[in-house]
């Protein structure tokens, strides 16, 4: 019984090691280079930047807001 045994090779996964190569240009989680921040906004970003950034996605999400209200209202008249 033991002469029928298959041995299947094991897979061995290699670890991933921290490149320390100045070429990704990666400068940590607190610069600009990783494309980082919320909603646009960076550390050390300009005040206006910032408003405006804001702005922006408030208008956008009152626009979301009123198109879904119109098109519920428009689907509950027809439908109701």
């Amino acid at each position: 019984m033991a002469e029928k045994k298959v041995i299947l090779p094991m897979v061995r996964k290699e670890k991933k090691t921290i490149s320390n190569n100045p070429a990704t240009g990666c400068g940590g989680c607190g610069s600009k280079s990783c494309k980082g921040g919320g909603m646009g906004i960076y550390p050390g970003s300009e005040k206006e930047v910032v408003y405006r950034n804001i702005f922006l996605y408030t208008i956008m999400g009152l626009i979301i807001f009123i198109t879904a209200y119109l098109i519920v209202h428009l689907l509950n008249r027809f439908i109701g």
